[in-house]
């Protein structure tokens, strides 16, 4: 077995850092242009990232189907062409509410469509590398976070306008990338026709199907689980006394962390024997642990240990979803199963903050903690219930 990683790989890795830090420009500061600078109520800032969401989750549907009807490389050209376009487009007319809702609404959607083209050619073109062709895409994102975030508060301080030209700027280079990386990239079949979609459907037995369902239900609950940190547990903490700057501190870590540790993880990974059912099931534990600590953080410290306790897990989990979707994905339907996966993280980041905040204001904290920590459980439940699954490191 060749363990070298292929060059086609290593674009869509440095494709996806420059598309993650491209994004990590605009959504530290969605909620505050609106609200600050457009002059519009947190109401309708809310409905903003709702539509950026859901308009995401139909891109992830309409990109994984499109990857198994026309093939990879004419629905990547189409993603990355809506994406440039909706990044000029938004960089030119968010001065005004209903621009900024639809521009931002639109890359929700081509962004949509490009994750599971990228995770489905990523699987198709090394499927013997495993799940590390989809660890090191995670790896990347991360740093893309880490670096966009990081750059995107010092140019804020400057002139806040020029967020909009550096998303649109990287954005250019995210499409330059890919282009040049075409020639690359092979599609893993011709283009599926129906009557192969058919045969597919077929051949896709119960409980192959159930083991999807199970991964991507616990994936969403995971990610309700995720996003409170930036949300009810962000509120939580500042209460507590927690500053910005340590707040800052805690995603710094979470990058750093996911980014260094990768040589302890693989050790980790390879005393599991690369069961990918383990690995979930061992990431929801070590999730559970996190959120058993944040309940009785007093102060920066202890949130500072739950965050790297989480992040932990979330090594465990983020790159198994896809390596999974990829290994149970029967011919003809790898796009759909990266769709569905990414769909699943989309609804837990669209209905966490909603749903969390309304049983902060009504219940309190304390309830938002017995409903993460079932949603672990539920997690934990549903990936338990997983078919054993192994996979090549």
């Amino acid at each position: 077995m060749n363990n070298k990683m292929p060059i086609s790989v290593w674009i869509l890795v440095i494709a996806m850092a420059l598309n993650t830090t491209a994004a990590s420009f605009l959504w530290p500061f969605n909620t505050l242009y609106i609200n600050g600078y457009l002059g519009e109520s947190m109401t309708l800032a809310g409905i903003a990232l709702l539509v950026n969401s859901a308009l995401a989750i139909a891109g992830n549907y309409i990109g994984g189907t499109l990857f198994d009807r026309i093939g990879g490389k004419r629905t990547l050209i189409l993603s990355v062409g809506l994406l440039l376009a909706s990044s000029l487009g938004f960089l030119l007319f968010h001065a005004t509410f209903l621009g900024y809702l639809g521009w931002l609404g639109l890359i929700g959607f081509s962004g949509g469509l490009v994750f599971p083209t990228v995770y489905a050619f990523a699987g198709s073109i090394w499927p013997e590398g495993g799940r590390r062709s989809f660890n090191a895409i995670y790896v990347a994102q991360n740093v893309g976070v880490a670096l966009g975030t990081a750059m995107s508060g010092q140019i804020a301080r400057i002139d806040i306008e020029w967020i909009f030209y550096a998303n649109f700027f990287l954005s250019v280079l995210f499409v330059v990338v890919l282009l040049f990386g075409l020639r690359y990239l092979k599609d893993p079949a011709r283009p599926v026709v129906q009557s192969q979609l058919e045969a597919a459907a077929t051949t896709l037995s119960g409980a192959t199907m159930k083991s999807m369902w199970f991964v991507a239900i616990g994936y969403a609950a995971l990610w309700f689980v995720y996003v409170q940190w930036q949300g009810t547990i962000a509120v939580h903490s500042k209460d507590l006394g927690v500053t910005i700057s340590q707040y800052s501190l805690l995603w710094t870590v979470n990058g750093a962390l996911i980014v260094f540790a990768q040589p302890l993880l693989n050790r980790a990974l390879r005393y599991f024997e690369d069961d990918l059912k383990k690995q979930l099931v061992v990431g929801a534990v070590i999730f559970l642990a996190a959120f058993v600590i944040v309940p009785f953080a007093g102060g920066f410290t202890m949130f500072m240990v739950a965050m790297v306790v989480m992040t932990i897990g979330e090594m465990f989990i983020w790159p198994a979803v896809p390596t999974i979707a990829a290994k149970l994905a029967p011919p003809g339907k790898a796009g759909q199963f990266q769709g569905l996966v990414n769909i699943a993280a989309s609804v837990g980041r669209m209905i966490g903050p909603t749903l969390s905040g309304l049983a902060f204001d009504l219940l309190g904290m304390n309830a938002v903690f017995g409903l993460l920590l079932v949603l672990i459980l539920t997690a934990l439940f549903f990936f338990m219930k997983i078919r054993t699954l192994n996979v090549q490191t």
